[in-house]
């Protein structure tokens, strides 16, 4: 990327146009490629690549946002002397944005599934250590091992 070129931050000619949309275009592209990786190795659950990616993932995110604070700023300009390169660039930036909601998305969902599950664990363990006292409909009733019927009299005559 050319970041020396945009040094002052304004895109006054068509040259720094089309540098500013290429650098972009690059990071995006990393960004993705980040995001790609991340998502599929989150998906077989392999925890070890948050560690892994923090740092570039960190140092993406911040080139994203210089450029984003240069986009914003040179939103004419860029239309004026490189509009094909902007339209390209605004459709790839959907593209992204898409891809950050099926990520979010697949994530969620993953994670309302282990909640569920943790849950009807929990409600399960809970209701085997809940004491079998007279009178708790949860617990089944269990068979008294002689339970033949008989009545008061007899018991206390016994």
């Amino acid at each position: 990327m050319n970041n020396n070129i945009l040094s002052n931050d304004l895109i006054q000619d068509r040259t720094k146009a089309m540098i500013f949309c290429t650098d972009m275009h690059e990071v995006l592209a990393k960004l993705q490629d980040l995001l790609v990786q991340e998502t599929s190795r989150l998906k077989i659950n392999d925890l070890t690549v948050l560690a892994e990616l923090h740092e570039d993932k960190q140092n993406l995110i911040e080139t994203y946002s210089y450029f984003a604070t240069i986009f914003k700023a040179n939103r004419r300009n860029l239309s004026q002397y490189a509009p094909d390169k902007l339209a390209k660039l605004r459709i790839i930036i959907e593209n992204f944005q898409e891809s950050l909601r099926r990520n979010h998305l697949a994530i969620d969902a993953q994670q309302q599934v282990a909640l569920g599950i943790m849950e009807t664990i929990t409600r399960h363990v809970e209701n085997r250590q809940r004491p079998t006292t007279y009178g708790n409909p949860r617990v089944p009733k269990r068979a008294a091992p002689n339970s033949h019927v008989t009545s008061l009299a007899l018991n206390l005559s016994i």
